[in-house]
């Protein structure tokens, strides 16, 4: 190959390594100044760096943060506490009703995903150097940066503002075997400011044919004192139950009279029913406080056509794993006056 060729051949050479080397750095740069500006809208990174751990809490649930990357879900009213689910970096445990299970596939990374972004206090600084720069996409007359990551099988869409670089929305995405595709929204509400940072006041959590639910951020909290092993501890305040054939005791987690409606909240599961041999349709006589109330119980959900004023029984929560009794009569209304947490409780087959 001749001088000249040679030099033509380095020069095609050189261009070629150039346009690749802008068109791959370009996007590393974008995505540099798009998380400098994220962690600056949230309040800063020396504001964010003085957060050792945080708690807020939506309903009758608290959620517990660590600098560390920790996270702890407790649900439950004090001095109830019913669940919790302990997140990490390599597992995702959850002790309900003192039973104690490892979570495992999607979920699990959907865990983990949000104990980075909540610990980051809703910024993307835990995932640094994991993200990728997707372009600006529209919905609308709002235009977005896309950044995406992966855990395990669960690819995760962040959506950012333009203007603002705020986090507008996270789209949690995978496939199951056993269940199909699975698709969870999480849409940020307004920005709240505490402590001269910014987090979300809400989120609308919604799947693939259902209709989703808000829930509000509330009671944010600051560096804690909290024991050594807390984010670790899977110890629950549920009561004691005790168990004999065709007997139950147990305790009163919550209670709540609406509409001539008595709830009492159990800390019964079913395994506890199976255990005292109660089968569905038994008629139960309950002992509560100083009243003796006879009820029928169901293991599932029963038909609708029991379900009526008068009737009084008792069937799974849907949101749990306790059991849930009704009193349907205006008349407990002055029972409901007399019950606390953790009240005993007591049911026999007739």
């Amino acid at each position: 190959m001749d001088k000249r060729r040679w030099k033509s051949y380095l020069l095609g050479l050189s261009l070629l390594f150039g346009s690749a080397l802008i068109s791959f750095s370009q996007p590393n740069l974008a995505l540099k100044e798009i998380l400098d500006k994220n962690i600056q809208a949230a309040g800063g990174k020396e504001n964010l760096s003085q957060v050792e751990n945080y708690s807020f809490s939506y309903g009758t649930t608290t959620c517990y943060m660590s600098a560390d990357g920790f996270m702890k879900i407790i649900e439950g009213k004090k001095p109830v506490m019913t669940e919790i689910i302990a997140v990490d970096q390599n597992q995702v445990r959850r002790n309900c009703f003192n039973r104690i299970t490892e979570i495992k596939g999607l979920q699990k990374s959907t865990y983990q995903c949000l104990a980075l972004l909540r610990c980051g206090l809703f910024t993307l600084i835990k995932f640094k150097d994991q993200l990728d720069f997707e372009g600006i996409k529209s919905f609308g007359p709002e235009k977005y940066y896309l950044l995406t990551t992966s855990i395990g099988d669960l690819k995760v869409k962040f959506y950012l503002d333009e203007k603002e670089f705020t986090l507008k929305r996270i789209v949690f995405q995978g496939f199951d075997q056993a269940a199909g595709k699975y698709e969870i929204n999480h849409d940020l509400g307004p920005y709240q400011e505490i402590n001269g940072m910014k987090i979300p006041s809400s989120w609308f959590s919604s799947r693939v044919g259902t209709r989703g639910r808000t829930y509000e951020i509330s009671e944010v909290k600051i560096n804690l004192k909290l024991e050594k092993n807390f984010y670790s501890s899977l110890e629950l305040n549920v009561g004691e139950v005790k168990i004999a054939e065709e007997i139950l005791q147990g305790n009163i987690i919550e209670f709540m009279f609406r509409r001539g409606i008595l709830m009492i909240a159990t800390n019964w599961t079913k395994d506890c029913l199976q255990r005292a041999g109660f089968k569905t349709e038994d008629k139960l006589i309950l002992q509560v406080g100083d009243k003796d109330v006879e009820i029928d119980f169901y293991e599932s959900n029963p038909p609708r056509g029991t379900i009526s004023p008068g009737k009084k029984f008792m069937m799974p929560n849907p949101r749990s794993e306790n059991f849930l009794i009704y009193l349907w009569s205006s008349e407990y209304k002055e029972l409901e006056e007399k019950l606390e947490p953790l009240l005993p409780i007591r049911v026999k087959i007739k």
